[in-house]
């Protein structure tokens, strides 16, 4: 991934693997990729939330690829 696109805006989705009551998840607009993928860190860290990012062109970003960019 190329550094601008880590300073445009990105969507975060955070999608729960267990049945929960609350409800449908709703993205998130972050200003920058780098903030959407600090929040989905604090998700990772519950087996029960799937972060999921899309980015300002489109591109789809799945729990393991935020998991392998972090590391």
């Amino acid at each position: 991934m190329e550094t601008e696109a880590l300073e445009r805006p990105a969507d975060l989705t955070i999608w729960r693997t267990l049945p929960a009551t609350s409800p449908l998840a709703q993205p998130e607009r972050y200003g920058t990729l780098r903030e959407a993928i600090a929040a989905a860190a604090g998700a990772l860290t519950d087996p029960a939330k799937q972060p999921w990012i899309i980015t300002e062109e489109g591109e789809i970003l799945s729990p393991n690829w935020i998991r392998t960019y972090l590391n």
